[in-house]
């Protein structure tokens, strides 16, 4: 079974929150199996490589709680590289990343 983390985990993503109250979880693995929701899927290597290159635009590592107080608001986690940060306001170096993530969670 894929860990959510480990050093078989290429990252862990996780929204959680707004108004129905939604958690969304996503691991992929270095070999590019995914576990989505607690469903294992295996990712095409074109998926791999596109979720590698939006995960090397990733410079924002650190918490932070601004947008917080908001409410019905969604945090995101995500733990990637040996960084882990929760963030209430999506920073725009981590869209691309989650951008593919979430579709992942709708497949």
């Amino acid at each position: 079974m894929l860990a959510f983390t480990g050093p078989d985990v290429l990252v862990t993503y996780e929204r959680t929150g707004g108004f129905a109250g939604i958690r969304e979880r996503v691991t992929v693995g270095n070999s590019g199996t995914a576990l989505i929701n607690g469903k294992r899927v295996a990712l095409a290597d074109d998926e791999m490589r596109g979720l590698r290159d939006a995960l090397d635009g990733v410079v924002t590592t650190e918490s932070s709680e601004e947008g917080c107080r908001v409410a019905d608001h969604f945090t995101y986690t995500l733990a990637y590289g040996g960084h882990r940060a929760t963030r209430c306001w999506l920073p725009d170096d981590w869209r691309a990343a989650v951008e593919r993530l979430e579709a992942l969670t709708r497949r």
